[in-house]
C-alpha cells in the first residue's frame, strides 16, 4: 500500500506515481520556472572534483532545461587547480554555471568583513560556501527559488530535484520551503545519525520537557538532516546560516520562526539515495556534538531552560530511546534481508550519549542574514566576481 499519511506539523509530498516524474520535469516546471527562475547552489570542495558523484550530477543537469543557473560554490582549490576546475565544469556541465571561490583571499576578506568576523575566524566549509552563494544572489537581486543539492550523491536523478523545486516553485502549491527526504537504505541501512542519535534525542527531549513546538515541528520531518532543499528568495535572504554539521538542524530551525507550518513541505526523494558514507570514528561524532549543541540552543531560545541537570536527565531518557532505535534499526534490517545491526549500532549509541551532556559550550555565532549585511559589501562580492570572469 502505498503511503499518504499526514501525521506532522508539515505537509508530506510522496511520491505516489512515477510515471509523473517526468510529466514534471518536462512540462509543469519549465513554465512555473520561465516566471519564477531557479537557481541551484551545488556546494563542493575540492576532493569532491575526483568523486565519480559529481561527474554524475553535472552530466544529469546538462539535460535540464528549466534551470536558470546552477552556482558552484568551491573551497580547498590550490592555486595552479583553477583552470583545471574550470575545464571540468565546461565540459562537464552543459548548463549555464557559476563558479564562486569562497576562499580566495580577496572574497575571504569580503566575506569575513559581511560576517563581521576575523578573517582567520571565518568557518570555511559547506555553511560558507551555501552563505556566500546566497550572499552573492542577494548582491545580484536575483529573485525565485533557490535550490541546495549536495554534490556527493552517486544516485542522483535531475527527475527528483524536479519534484523538489516544483513544490516551492509552483505558485498553486504554496510552498516557500521544501525539504526533501530519502531512504537511505542500499546494501544496507546507513543514515546512522538520523536513526541513532538526532530521532532518538528529540524524543529524549520530549520525555523530560514535554511537548514543544520546536520538538513537535522537527519530529514532523522524516530525514531532518537531508541536504537538499528549496526556498524562495525572500527567505533565503533572512536566514542567518550555522556552519559545520548543524547546518541543517539550524536551518529547519530558524525556518520553523520565520515560516508558518502551511508554507513548508518535505518532498520524497525516493529509495537508494546513496549518500557519501561518514566513518564511525571521528566525524559521527564530532557531528552529534555540533547538531546537539545548536538544536539545545535553538530550544533556548525558545525558553526551554538548559541546566546541567537537565542535559542529565536528557542523557538518561536517550539510552532508553536509542536502544529502542537499535531494536526497530535491527527490526526493519532482518524484514528487508539486510545486515542485521548488532552490538555496533548498541556501542555507537552509547558513543553519542556521551556528546550530550557536553553539548552546550558558548553560543555559536551562525552567519548573519544577508538582508542585514552592509550594501557595500554585496557591491564588493559583485565587483570581485564580475574580475574573476573578466579574467577567465
Amino acid at each position: 500500500m502505498s503511503d499518504f499519511a499526514q501525521n506532522g506539523a508539515v505537509c508530506t509530498l510522496q511520491q505516489l506515481n512515477d510515471a509523473h516524474l517526468q510529466t514534471i520535469a518536462t512540462d509543469w516546471l519549465p513554465a512555473a520556472a520561465a516566471a519564477s527562475p531557479v537557481t541551484l547552489i551545488l556546494p563542493c570542495h575540492a576532493p569532491d572534483l575526483a568523486s565519480p558523484a559529481l561527474l554524475t550530477i553535472c552530466e544529469a543537469l546538462s539535460s535540464v532545461r528549466w534551470l536558470d543557473e546552477v552556482l558552484i560554490p568551491i573551497n580547498g582549490l590550490a592555486p595552479d587547480q583553477l583552470g583545471t576546475t574550470q575545464r571540468f565544469f565546461s565540459k562537464h556541465l552543459q548548463a549555464n554555471h557559476t563558479l564562486l571561490l569562497t576562499d580566495h583571499p580577496a572574497n575571504t576578506r569580503i566575506l569575513a568583513a559581511a560576517a563581521r568576523l576575523p578573517e582567520s575566524a571565518l568557518p570555511q566549509g559547506k555553511g560558507l560556501n551555501v552563505w556566500a552563494s546566497i550572499g552573492l544572489l542577494c548582491a545580484r537581486e536575483k529573485p525565485g527559488i533557490f535550490a541546495l543539492q549536495d554534490c556527493d550523491v552517486l544516485s542522483f536523478s535531475a527527475q527528483t530535484l524536479a519534484r523538489l523545486c516544483f513544490a516551492a516553485v509552483d505558485p498553486e502549491l504554496r510552498f516557500n520551503f521544501a525539504k526533501m527526504y530519502y531512504s537511505r537504505a542500499t546494501d544496507r541501512l546507513y543514515g546512522r545519525v538520523s536513526r541513532l542519535f538526532l530521532a532518538p534525542l528529540l524524543h529524549a527531549l520530549i520525555r523530560v520537557a514535554g511537548h514543544h513546538p520546536l520538538l513537535d515541528f522537527l519530529l514532523s520531518f522524516r530525514y531532518p538532516l537531508a541536504g537538499e532543499c528549496a526556498l524562495r528568495a525572500p527567505l533565503a535572504a533572512k536566514l542567518p546560516m550555522n556552519t559545520g554539521w548543524a547546518l541543517e538542524i539550524g536551518m529547519l530551525s530558524v525556518v520553523f520562526r520565520e515560516l508558518n507550518p502551511t508554507e513548508i513541505c518535505q518532498v520524497d526523494g525516493g529509495s537508494g539515495y546513496d549518500h557519501k558514507h561518514q566513518p564511525a570514528a571521528g566525524n559521527l561524532t564530532r557531528m552529534c556534538s555540533e547538531i546537539a549543541s545548536s538544536l539545545l540552543h535553538h530550544l533556548a531560545t525558545e525558553g526551554c531552560e538548559i541546566t546541567p541537570s537537565f542535559l542529565h536527565s536528557v542523557s538518561r531518557a536517550f539510552l532508553r530511546e536509542s536502544d529502542e532505535a537499535v531494536r526497530r534499526s535491527a527490526a526493519l534490517s532482518r524484514m528487508n534481508g539486510l545486515p542485521e545491526v548488532g552490538p555496533e549500532e548498541k556501542a555507537l549509541t552509547e558513543t553519542f550519549a556521551r556528546c550530550i551532556p557536553n553539548a552546550l559550550p558558548p553560543k555559536p555565532t551562525p552567519l548573519p542574514p544577508w538582508n542585514s549585511v552592509a550594501s557595500e559589501h554585496l557591491h564588493q562580492m559583485l565587483e570581485f566576481q564580475d574580475q574573476q570572469k573578466a579574467s577567465n
